[in-house]
């Protein structure tokens, strides 16, 4: 993800008095599907190798959150159908590949707060486009307390 927008509206969470768990830049994502931490890497591949789509442009919209046990502020997107499609598209492959993954209502976000201290969701989005031109297969792990993902 081309971050500097969503770093943008992280500061004005930041100006606002939001403290929390902030996603750096590096960690920005879309999740299409979790698939957890038992898997088959090359079947994950597989699945990914097999989705089409044609090159979209995805927008930001308005922040949202989500009431877990300690929250997360994110960004949505304009482009829900899109992302949509894309994932269900792969969610299809995976299935097919016999990869499991965290199944229900698919709901396109970028996480950009996790556990903050405050919920702000009113401060300006910046006019922010992406180009979305293919998938990855990321991986998590904490790296000195930190959440770091890494393209694998």
């Amino acid at each position: 993800v081309q971050g500097e927008g969503l770093v943008e509206i992280q500061n004005a969470l930041r100006d606002r008095g939001v403290a929390g768990n902030f996603c750096p830049l590096g960690n920005l994502h879309l999740t299409l599907a979790f698939i957890g931490e038992k898997y088959d890497l090359q079947a994950v591949r597989k699945a990914v190798s097999e989705v089409c789509f044609q090159p979209f442009i995805l927008r930001l919209s308005a922040l949202g959150t989500f009431p877990t046990q300690k929250g997360v502020i994110w960004c949505g997107v304009e482009d829900v159908d899109s992302v949509s499609s894309l994932a269900s598209e792969l969610r299809k492959r995976l299935k097919a590949n016999g990869v499991t993954y965290k199944s229900g209502d698919f709901f396109p976000h970028i996480s950009l707060v996790q556990s903050p201290s405050r919920i702000v969701t009113d401060v300006a989005i910046p006019e922010t486009t992406m180009q979305v031109e293919r998938i990855s297969v990321m991986m998590s792990d904490r790296v000195d307390g930190e959440l770091r993902y890494w393209e694998v």
